[in-house]
């Protein structure tokens, strides 16, 4: 049953996408993202309510029902089913699906192991939405769960595993490159091959540069950027196809993946109202047949819904937040932890205004205003590549050039009008989104992040993604409709070819997911046989302390995923008095009169507690049991004492369990992994 659950999931995707097709006439090629962006929503709501299991049947008996129900009535016309972008997307999906279930891909990344990973693993193995879970921790997760719900869909009949997680969040990049493909037919192969390809190495073009300086097996990642960029661009690529070819489908079909887009992250939800405002604006200026008053009122409406179902969505899961934030503090947890990202924006513009802030803004003057020195900076920067063709600034003028070349080949004013239209907003989108970035870095994290520009690539290359998969919809619309277009189509398939070029030349193949080497994850299989040495030794409701001297915080989450559903203490987290904010976790410590200094790189981990205070964060944090993972000097000789036998045991490596009795810590005796 480890691998029928994907068969499940792809027959109820394909029912959803065949009643699309056939009933609702929605073109094949957009019929995925549009049966994504409805499983996300609903998944999202029923989780919300706490209805996972009853939800998922209901999804699944209907998603079937509704397809056989399209296929039998309409199966004369059984072969709209297929198109270029039906075939890419299917194509991939069974390829990826096959290649993933043999190979098993594992988490491998920080923040795979912070929140995506163990999020989807709490998802599928409780049937409840990790925000409910407990993990170790007193603050609340408040992160979207549009990514999360769709790793549950696809395994919602059998065991969690981490390269379905993967399985899912392609299947979403693989919507997103259909929907890039169009309306294209098979005559018109010409343009649908380029377009395929260039959708398939856009991911790599902008998060792979360099083999010496940076290197990521993007298909192999759990992170939210990617596909949010991806949906973005995915969404408009959409509504071109919608809007530009007859009898492509319904308009309304675009609603649900600007409402998925976002549910993703919270710093991509600007970008979800960008590219709504950007399909808002053609639809309400653009969409009619020869007279501009011609359905006014309905294209202002329908501009409304499509600022309304992003907005919605958003809505939703913030009022869900707030609640479970406010019960976790009722409770004494830690609440709410960070400076609101909208009080931010305003209080960041009345600074740049002259205008008066709050003192917890107006501390942070100086950091705000270095990090827009910074961002600047960056943008212009040869050392800061965010692509494979350079730094920000010649990425900025690639997508520009896409769009002079698009008014080149348009055919009329009113093409050309549209062109410009898109060309402008999405500009002015990527100019709010870089403020909104720039706000973090000023008021969100802390001094050191916003100094280097912490994960800086990351977060800008979703907006890059999104930028060049619109500019790369509006070219091919174009080049279907405007001058020229046997030269066009020759220009599509050139740069396509550049694009794969420049790939290869740059992504080594172990290094991406068709050749990744089973050492890529050596450490994650020592660490799991000795979460499963440890199990054999502990009932399923037994909480853990951890001990891990160095740790960066990296181990806690790696084990704590590991662990589930035994709860591994985030040990050590405390409240800071000074600030009011809970401080560092994981489990390194050290005497106070040892504490090293803060411009050390492991400091800001290190908790300085006397003999006594560890003995008593022990007792306070509930644990049965101490799990040491690694010791130093340090912790030996500060704690030993502590431990019935002065940690000999683990030392000598003949254990890494230790139980919590009133009479010291006693080590249970195991066979070590090494």
């Amino acid at each position: 049953m480890q691998y029928f659950d994907l068969v499940l999931s792809f027959t109820a995707l394909f029912g959803l996408c065949a009643f699309l097709t056939l009933k609702a006439r929605l073109h094949s090629a957009l019929a995925p993202l549009a049966a994504l962006g409805i499983t996300g929503i609903w998944f999202t709501l029923v989780g919300v309510a706490d209805l996972l299991v009853a939800g998922g049947w209901v999804f699944y008996l209907a998603a079937w029902g509704l397809g056989a129900f399209a296929l039998v009535q309409k199966r004369s016309e059984a072969r709209r089913l297929l198109s270029p972008g039906a075939v890419v997307f299917w194509g991939l999906a069974i390829s990826f699906a096959v290649y993933f279930s043999i190979r098993q891909p594992m988490f491998h990344k920080f923040d795979e192991f912070s929140f995506w990973g163990p999020a989807a693993q709490m998802t599928s193995t409780t049937d409840h939405l990790y925000t409910i879970c407990e993990y170790g921790t007193p603050w609340q997760a408040t992160q979207n769960c549009g990514l999360i719900v769709l790793s549950y869909f696809v395994q919602f009949f059998g065991a969690f595993a981490p390269f379905k997680v993967y399985l899912a969040y392609d299947l979403l990049l693989f919507g997103c490159i259909a929907a890039l493909v169009g309306a294209i037919g098979f005559k018109n192969y010409r343009l649908a091959l380029p377009m395929a390809v260039i959708g398939w190495c856009t991911p790599w073009f902008f998060t792979v540069y360099a083999r010496t300086i940076y290197l990521d097996d993007t298909y192999m990642s759990a992170y939210g950027d990617v596909p949010a960029g991806m949906l973005a661009g995915g969404a408009v690529a959409m509504w071109i196809a919608l809007r530009s070819e007859k009898g492509a489908g319904p308009r309304w079909a675009v609603l649900p993946v600007l409402a998925l887009m976002a549910n993703i992250k919270d710093n991509t939800f600007p970008i979800a109202l960008i590219v709504a405002g950007c399909i808002a604006a053609d639809a309400f200026l653009f969409d009619y047949a020869a007279r501009w008053k011609e359905g006014l009122a309905r294209r202002f409406g329908f501009a409304v819904l499509c600022l309304a179902a992003p907005m919605a969505q958003y809505k939703v899961w913030s009022n869900y937040i707030a609640m479970l934030v406010q019960k976790n503090a009722e409770s004494g947890g830690a609440g709410v932890t960070s400076l609101s990202p909208f009080g931010a924006a305003l209080q960041g513009t009345k600074m740049l205004l002259g205008l008066s802030v709050p003192e917890e803004y107006a501390a942070r003057q100086e950091q705000f205003f270095a990090a827009i020195r910074s961002m600047w900076a960056a943008f212009l920067s040869k050392e800061r590549l965010v692509s494979m063709v350079g730094q920000g600034v010649l990425v900025t003028g690639l997508i520009l050039g896409m769009f002079v070349i698009a008014l080149v080949f348009a055919k009329g004013m009113r093409q050309r009008l549209r062109v410009l239209c898109w060309m402008g907003l999405s500009t002015l989108g990527f100019a709010a989104y870089s403020y909104v970035i720039t706000i973090s870095y000023g008021f969100i994290f802390k001094d050191f992040q916003a100094e280097v520009l912490d994960a800086y690539n990351r977060y800008m290359y979703t907006y890059y993604i999104a930028w060049f998969v619109i500019a790369a919809a509006v070219l091919a619309w174009v080049v279907q409709t405007g001058r020229w277009r046997l030269l066009g189509q020759a220009g599509a398939l050139a740069f396509a070819c550049l694009m794969l070029l420049r790939v290869n030349m740059m992504v080594l193949p172990q290094m991406s997911v068709l050749g990744f080497s089973d050492a890529t994850f050596a450490d994650q299989y020592l660490i799991m046989e000795k979460v499963d040495a440890v199990k054999a030794q502990i009932d399923e409701d037994d909480r853990i302390f951890f001990v891990s001297q160095g740790d960066d915080g990296l181990l806690w989450f790696t084990y704590s995923c590991y662990f589930q559903p035994n709860i591994l203490d985030y040990s050590g987290w405390e409240l800071d008095e000074e600030t009011g904010l809970y401080g560092a976790g994981g489990g390194t410590f050290c005497l106070p009169e040892n504490m090293p200094e803060v411009k050390e790189g492991g400091a800001l981990y290190f908790h300085a507690y006397s003999t006594e205070d560890f003995a008593k964060a022990v007792a306070e944090s509930g644990c049965d049991y101490i799990f040491v993972d690694k010791l130093d000097a340090g912790f030996v000789a500060g704690y030993g004492s502590l431990f019935t036998d002065g940690l000999a045991a683990a030392e000598n490596g003949e254990t890494l369990l230790y139980r919590i009795t009133p009479d010291g810590y006693e080590p249970v005796a195991m066979e070590v992994p090494r």
